[in-house]
Formats: structure tokens, C-alpha cells, sequence
């Protein structure tokens, strides 16, 4: 009896002495004392209902208002995976790093008021992170109107509990990571930067003109201490040397490359906005390219198309191979092309334009007030609520709201041959244009906001995927006058050689002359039955073979996102 008094003071003493670790009990002696009790402390729930934060709340709920945090290789984890936030762009001070470190480091002399302290400390900063590296710091909806991304929704708990019940750290934290191959580039631009020199000195260039092969120019020296700083110049070449000669040229048109410029060596402002940028500030651009990935949509889905604004391109993917690469137009900076995120629905052939609010406003009105034949200029027919036309000469700008303004078909339209549909709040679309030429341009942020394509036809033919009846020849015959001319022709030819016979036969008989109307072009509407997504998105910095790659933030957008994240 006296001993069974003994054993159930023992299992009470050491019910209210905190065990420490795993290891202790299995030090016992004799006696595996943890079937009697736990680590778990008792949380006064008062402490955690008063968060408004529900996911906190549901947490502790799920764990009966006890200490979760009890494995110290769970916690180690969490502190190891903060402690690296800096790998993924982000600031281990958001999550509370040197406070968790320290008191992880007294873990074993912290009296049970400041453990249960401790764990709610990790697990709100768990869940931060968490929140963070699935879906970023900041919501896009709540810094551009020209951005419509789908909010994602994370369940931090399920993660979370996967974590803890299931011992599954590695593979849940890894997993909310964007997988994108851009993302997990943009993390090796981050370690190939981090290897560049930091720069004590950094000499701006203040060019006024253009700089041509061959010339000479003060900035020379500066210019190639840049490029051997950035690997564009293998060779070391003499800094006192002002003529822009063959090396440096060549280097110069690597250098051009990598971001996006036209590599003909001739230095230009773009080239020199490029130039003048140091290191800290690419740094600057990954950050801020890593938080847009973590808002991008984590599955693009199994056949889409991806535009890269910065970039003006355009690469269709199926099934993870990319099937079409084209340069693409986008909307000028006071015209953005908006940043979303789509599923094709149709394809027009032969399109019609009916002028948007925007451009009547800022473009045609003014215009037409000073000269109203600019509406037959532009090819633009005057249409009232009845779609009966309207005489431009009567048009005046009390009225103008009450009218429509239209493009009819032609190879001329703003709109040309053919435009791809698909549901946003913006009425963008891609399309083709009757500005062809602007695609030899190195910069191309020039349309008014919609996405024109260098190959709209093949690209149709690509999307509408139905070589039966829409051949890629099909669809340029449909969308070229010229090819119902060339019909009409034939048919008047057949019609001519038939009167011919006839008229042989009988000289007297009066033949009727077949008077064909003019061809016109017709809107033809194409459904598209494959599941296309479409992403409009918007990043400045990627890595390709080891090369780093940056382009031109055309809308401006980078700076001020970094402050607003480090800030």
C-alpha cells in the first residue's frame, strides 16, 4: 500500500514539474513516467479569444488551449525556416527572428508563464510567414486599380496542423512556395548578385547624345568599368582610353541584351537608364519581382499564354512546353496594359472597333473640334442609338456622347485582322494592328492599353487548334479583300467564257452583264473550345543560364513597391 502512495506522489510531482525534453524520459531509470502526463501547458484561453485574429484563435482550439510548440525540433524548424526569409525576399524582423532565437537559446530556464508566452509568439509568427511566402506582404488590389488578380485563399491552420500532427515541415513549408521556374530563378539571381562587389563608388553617366562605334567620348572609361563590373567585358581593357572601339563594343551588345535592348552598340538613353543602375538597386528588383511571383496565380493552368509586359512578349504553354514566342505591343505608361489574370472565350476574324470612352475623350473629340474630318481620316462612321449613320460634318461635341464611333472590317482597322476575346473588367483584348512597323521598335509601350501581337493570324490559328476547317491559309484568305477580289475575278472569267459559248452559237442573243457588288469584309465569330488561360503580368528581372536579365520598369512600378515593403 505504502508503495503505491509513493508511485502516485512521484507521477504527482512530476505532473507539476515542467518535463523538459524527450530525451529526459527516455533517461529514466526505470520508470517511463511521460504515459502519466505531457510537455502541453494549459493556455488561459482569455489570452487567445481576445485576438481578432480567427485563424490564431482556431488554432489553439484545435489543441484545447494547450502549448503546441512542444517538439523542439518543430521549433527549431520554424526559427531555421524565418531565420532564412532574407532567401525568399523577405525580413526575418517581421516574424520576430531575434526574439524567438533568444528565447529558444533559455528555453529550459523559462518558467511556464513565458513558455506559454513563447508559443503563441511562434505561432502567430508561423502564420505570418506562412501567409507571407503562399500569398506576399502586400495585397495588389490594395496599391494598383489596374491590377485584377484572383485573391488567393491559404488555410495557414491546415498547413500548419499537417506540420505538427503529421511531422511534415519540409514538404508543407516548400510547398506554399510559388513553384514557377521564374520564382525559383529570381532566388539564383539573388545569390549571383549577392557575389558582385558592393560598390563604395558608383559614377552616375550624364550623357547628353547618343555615343557610335568608334568615337570617342568622355564616358568611355566609366562605361567599360561598368561592363567588366557586371561580366559583360571578360577581358580587363585600359580605363584611360576615351574611343568606343571593337571590345568594348561587343561587350556593349552583350550587355544591351540581357536587358531587353536592341544590340546594336550605339548608346542611347535606355542603355544608360541600364547602365546607371548599381547593385543594391537590382537587389531592389529581385525583392520586388519575388513579392509579384508570390501574388501571380501559383498554377497557370495546363495550356496558357503569358505576356510579360516589360518584356513585350508573348509565349503560349502547353502541357509545359512553350509553343509560341511573339513580341508583343502594350499600353503606354499613361495607358497601362492591366495586369490579370483570364481564360480565352472567342476569336474575331475580320473585327470591327468601336471606339472606347478613353480615346473619344482624350484623342478623337479634341481633334474632331478642330478639324471633323478627322472622322473619315481614321476610317470612323458616326452611328446614333438606331445604328443609323450620322453626317461627321453635323456632328458637334454637345452631342458627341450620344453617338458611337466605328471601324468597320479592313486590314487598316486599329484593331486589323483579327482580336482575341476574353472576360475582364478593363475591355482589353489582344489584337492585331495597323501599326506594324512598331514591332522593330526595341521599346514598345505604345498602344493604349490593349496587348497587339507581331503574329496575330498564326497565332489564331494556334489558338483556335482546328486545321480542318480554320487552316492557318483559310484564315489569311478570310481576313484579305484581296482574296475575294481574286474570287470575284475567277467567277466573272467562268461567267465570260460561258457568255463566249453561248454567243458563238447565237451572235444576236443580249447577255445581261453580271455587276458584282464590292467585297466586304465580314465579322466572323470563332468560339474557342480548348481551355486557354490567359496571365497579363507584370515582372523586370529574371535568370537564364546563369545570365542575369533585367528590363525597363516601364510603368515605374518598382521603386515604390520596395519601400512600401521594407517600410
Amino acid at each position: 500500500m505504502n508503495k503505491f502512495y509513493l508511485l502516485l506522489f512521484i507521477v504527482f510531482f512530476s505532473s507539476c514539474k515542467r518535463t523538459t525534453t524527450n530525451d529526459s524520459s527516455a533517461k529514466a531509470s526505470f520508470i517511463d513516467f511521460s504515459v502519466f502526463g505531457n510537455d502541453k501547458i494549459k493556455i488561459d484561453s482569455t489570452l487567445i479569444n481576445t485576438s481578432k485574429d480567427e485563424a490564431f484563435k482556431a488554432f489553439y482550439k484545435k489543441y484545447k488551449y494547450e502549448t503546441a510548440w512542444n517538439s523542439k525540433d518543430n521549433r527549431d524548424f520554424i526559427i531555421e525556416e524565418i531565420s532564412n526569409a532574407e532567401n525568399e525576399c523577405l525580413q526575418t524582423k517581421d516574424y520576430n527572428y531575434n526574439t524567438l532565437k533568444s528565447l529558444e537559446e533559455k528555453f529550459e530556464q523559462l518558467p511556464d508563464s513565458s513558455i506559454v508566452k513563447y508559443d503563441l509568439l511562434l505561432t502567430n509568427s508561423a502564420q505570418l510567414y506562412i501567409n507571407h511566402i503562399s500569398k506576399g506582404k502586400l495585397n495588389p488590389k490594395n496599391l494598383y486599380k489596374d491590377w485584377d488578380l484572383e485573391e488567393k485563399t491559404i488555410d495557414v491552420n491546415k498547413i500548419l496542423f499537417d506540420c505538427i500532427d503529421n511531422n511534415n515541415f519540409k514538404n508543407s513549408i516548400e510547398d506554399c512556395k510559388p513553384q514557377h521556374i521564374v520564382y525559383k530563378k529570381l532566388k539564383s539571381c539573388l545569390k549571383l548578385l549577392h557575389q558582385f562587389p558592393e560598390e563604395t563608388t558608383f559614377a552616375l553617366i550624364d550623357l547628353k547624345q547618343r555615343i557610335v562605334p568608334n568615337k570617342k567620348n568622355i564616358y568611355i572609361p566609366i562605361i567599360k568599368k561598368r561592363l567588366m563590373y557586371w561580366n559583360d567585358m571578360k577581358e580587363k581593357d585600359t580605363l584611360f582610353s576615351t574611343i568606343y572601339d571593337k571590345k568594348t563594343q561587343d561587350a556593349m551588345k552583350t550587355f544591351q541584351a540581357r536587358h531587353g535592348l536592341k544590340p546594336d552598340a550605339v548608346i542611347g538613353r535606355s542603355t544608360i537608364e541600364a547602365l546607371n543602375y548599381s547593385r543594391n538597386q537590382r537587389i531592389e528588383q529581385i525583392v520586388v519581382n519575388m513579392e509579384r511571383w508570390r501574388w501571380f496565380a501559383h498554377d497557370f493552368g495546363k495550356h496558357y499564354l503569358l505576356i510579360n509586359i516589360p518584356d513585350y512578349s508573348i509565349v503560349a504553354v502547353k502541357e509545359n512546353d512553350t509553343t509560341q514566342i511573339q513580341k508583343v505591343v502594350v499600353g503606354k505608361e499613361t495607358r497601362r496594359t492591366p495586369v490579370l489574370e483570364s481564360k480565352v472565350s472567342n476569336i474575331n476574324l475580320n473585327p470591327n472597333w468601336t471606339v472606347p470612352p478613353t480615346i473619344l475623350k482624350e484623342d478623337i473629340y479634341p481633334e474632331a473640334e478642330k478639324n471633323k474630318g478627322i472622322f473619315r481620316k481614321k476610317g470612323l462612321i458616326i452611328l446614333d442609338r438606331k445604328n443609323n449613320e450620322v453626317n461627321p460634318w453635323t456632328w458637334t461635341k454637345e452631342d458627341a456622347n450620344k453617338y458611337k464611333y466605328v471601324q468597320n472590317p479592313s486590314r487598316n482597322n486599329s484593331l486589323g485582322s483579327m482580336k482575341i476575346n476574353f472576360p475582364n473588367k478593363y475591355s482589353v483584348y489582344l489584337h492585331d494592328t495597323n501599326h506594324r512597323d512598331f514591332f522593330s521598335f526595341s521599346y514598345r509601350s505604345l498602344s493604349s492599353g490593349c496587348v497587339r501581337l507581331e503574329k496575330p493570324l498564326e497565332m489564331a490559328a494556334y489558338i483556335i487548334n482546328d486545321t480542318t476547317k480554320w487552316s492557318l491559309k483559310r484564315i489569311k484568305d478570310t481576313t484579305d479583300i484581296k482574296y475575294y477580289l481574286k474570287l470575284q475575278r475567277k467567277k466573272q472569267i467562268e461567267i465570260d467564257k460561258k457568255n463566249a459559248k453561248l454567243l458563238a452559237k447565237n451572235p444576236d442573243l443580249v447577255i445581261e452583264k453580271k455587276v458584282f457588288a464590292k467585297p466586304e469584309l465580314k465579322t466572323i465569330v470563332i468560339k474557342v473550345t480548348d481551355e486557354i488561360y490567359i496571365h497579363q503580368l507584370y515582372w523586370t528581372a529574371w535568370e537564364t543560364n546563369g545570365i542575369l536579365n533585367f528590363r525597363e520598369d516601364i510603368y515605374c512600378l518598382d521603386s515604390n513597391l520596395y519601400s512600401k515593403l521594407r517600410y
